[in-house]
C-alpha cells in the first residue's frame, strides 16, 4: 500500500502533524509505504488560474517542488491531508497546494462520467485541527470533504477541535483515533 502523507502545517509538530504521523506510522508498521511531504520546507506557487492543466496539458504546467507530490497523487492508495485551520480555512501553506490540485479535475467530463484525473479508489485522510469549539469549523471540513470526492476520494475525516493554544497540548485520543484508522485502512487493503 503506498500512502502519500502531506503536511500542511507551518509547524513540524504541529497538532495537525503529530496527528497524521500518528496514521502514518501506524500505516508502516503494517507494511505500507509512506512518503512524507512538508509544505512548509517545499518552494512552490499556488494555482495561477491559467488554465494550462486543461488546455494544453493533462497535468498542472508549474513545474516547481509540488509537481512530484501532484504526480505522486496518481500512484498513491492513501493520501493524508493535514492542516490546522486559522482564520476560517486552513492554513495558507496548504491551501496553495490544495488549489494546485485544479490540475486533477477533468473540466471536459461528461456529466455522467467522473471529473477527476486520478485512478478510482483512493481514501483520504483529512485531518485538520482548531482551537474554537467542536463542530465551529464544520463548514471548513464539509467543503475540504466535498472537494476531496470531486477528486473521487473516499473520505475519512480527522478533526481535532477545541484544542488548547498550547503547542504540547493533549492530543492522545487523536493520536489513537489516527492509528486505529489506519490499522483499519491497511488491513482493508
Amino acid at each position: 500500500m503506498n500512502i502519500v502523507n502531506i503536511l500542511g502545517s507551518p509547524r513540524k509538530n504541529g497538532t495537525s502533524a503529530r496527528i497524521a504521523r500518528a496514521f502514518a506510522e501506524t500505516a508502516a508498521t503494517y507494511g505500507a509505504t509512506v512518503t512524507d511531504y512538508t509544505l512548509n520546507t517545499m518552494q512552490y506557487r499556488g494555482c495561477q488560474g491559467c488554465e494550462g492543466c486543461h488546455t494544453r496539458a493533462d497535468r498542472c504546467v508549474l513545474l516547481d517542488e509540488a509537481t512530484p507530490v501532484l504526480d505522486h497523487l496518481y500512484r498513491a492508495d492513501i493520501v493524508v491531508f493535514s492542516a490546522p485551520v486559522y482564520f476560517g480555512d486552513t492554513c495558507g501553506q496548504f491551501k496553495s497546494f490544495f488549489d494546485r490540485m485544479w490540475s486533477l479535475i477533468r473540466t471536459d467530463a461528461p456529466e455522467d462520467e467522473e471529473g477527476t484525473r486520478l485512478p478510482p479508489n483512493k481514501v483520504a485522510v483529512l485531518v485538520l485541527t482548531h482551537v474554537q469549539t467542536a463542530g465551529a469549523h464544520d463548514d471548513v471540513v464539509g467543503r475540504y470533504v466535498r472537494n476531496l470526492e470531486l477528486y473521487g476520494f473516499e473520505v475519512r475525516p480527522l478533526v481535532a477541535g477545541g484544542l488548547r493554544l498550547l503547542p504540547n497540548a493533549d492530543i492522545d485520543d487523536h493520536l489513537r483515533t489516527a492509528a486505529s484508522l489506519a490499522r483499519e485502512l491497511v488491513r482493508a487493503g
